[in-house]
This record gives C-alpha cells, structure tokens and sequence, in this order.
C-alpha cells in the first residue's frame, strides 16, 4: 500500500506499510499512556508497554532499526560492493544481488540470516559459489532443489577447481522464506 503526498520543495514523499505500521504502533502507544495517565492510578508496569509501543513506533516509522548489515522492519536492496561476512533480514524483504561483485581474488565467505522475513539471493554466473542453505520452519529455494520446514541442503553453481577462489556462502531461513535465483 503506498500513497503519495506533496512536500514544500515539490517532491514526492512515499507513505509506504512501514508508516503505517509505526503510526498503528504510535497510537496504539498513545492510547495506552493515555489511559493510565488521565485515570489516575499510574502504576509503572502498565506504563511500561505504552511507552515502548510508542518508542517501537518512531523507529518504524523513522526507519531507525538496524545498521548497514542489517535490513529490520524495511524493504530494500542490500549493497554487496562492500566487504560483508553478514547480513541479517528481520522482519523484512531483502534483495541481495552478487551481480554487483566483479570478481573475488581469494575465497570469500558469506553468511545470510533471514528470520521472520523474506529475502531474494541473485547469484552471479561468472563468480563460482557454494551454497549450503538450511531452514527451520521456513522455506529455502535453491535453483535446483528446496528445502522446505525443517533441512538443510547444499547447491553449486559450477565445477570449482582446486585453487579457484570461490563463494561460500551459508544461508539460515527461521519463520521465512529465501529465494536463490541463478541468471541465465
């Protein structure tokens, strides 16, 4: 759901589901303080919940979650010219596209988490990889076979010759689903 609406300067700002979410989150928040602060009695583990509501709310909205490995509560494209070991997808939708690695010069690993959330491996055809996925309650797939509930399965792009650097990249799927796409 994405609505639009002008700012000052003419351009378009996008009022996508996280907006909302967060506004939900700030009013369910804000009526939650409300009515232990105009009913008198204050008492601070019913406080507690209205606060953090409203606390959870702005960093939806805001999109303050998480850090440059780390996609929470968000939609976007993960950025892969940089050095990575890790990158976690919560309560998300990534995309992870290894087009955008050239080449590597020695073997590289890499390690993919996506929980509660949903994510998209684009492979790159020139660079040779090895992918051992595994899920638990989720859904790996892998262009060649899936792993769906709870299992583990392994799949190469290619032969990988002795010497050869290589991508080794391991992926774990709680309460989710990945999707490993290899170009043609």
């Amino acid at each position: 759901m994405v609505w639009n609406y002008k700012k000052k300067e003419g351009k378009r700002m996008k009022f996508t589901g996280n907006a909302m979410i967060g506004i939900i989150f700030l009013i369910l928040g804000i009526i939650l303080l409300m009515t232990n602060i105009l009913g008198i009695k204050i008492n601070i583990f019913r406080l507690f919940p209205g606060v953090f509501l409203v606390i959870l709310g702005i960093f939806v909205l805001f999109g303050q979650f998480g850090s440059h490995n780390e996609i929470i509560f968000d939609k976007k494209k993960i950025n892969v010219n940089e050095t990575f070991t890790e990158k976690n997808i919560i309560f998300a939708e990534g995309i992870i596209d290894l087009n955008d690695i050239k080449e590597i010069e020695a073997n590289r690993k890499v390690k993919l988490n996506v929980i509660f959330g949903s994510g998209k491996l684009i492979l790159n055809p020139v660079i040779p990889s090895v992918i051992h996925a595994s899920s638990v309650f989720a859904n790996s797939e892998l262009p060649e076979n899936s792993v769906s509930f709870i299992g583990s399965t392994e799949y190469r792009t290619s032969d990988i010759q002795p010497g050869e650097p290589f991508l080794d990249i391991e992926t774990n799927v709680i309460f989710g689903q990945l999707r490993v796409i290899k170009p043609e």
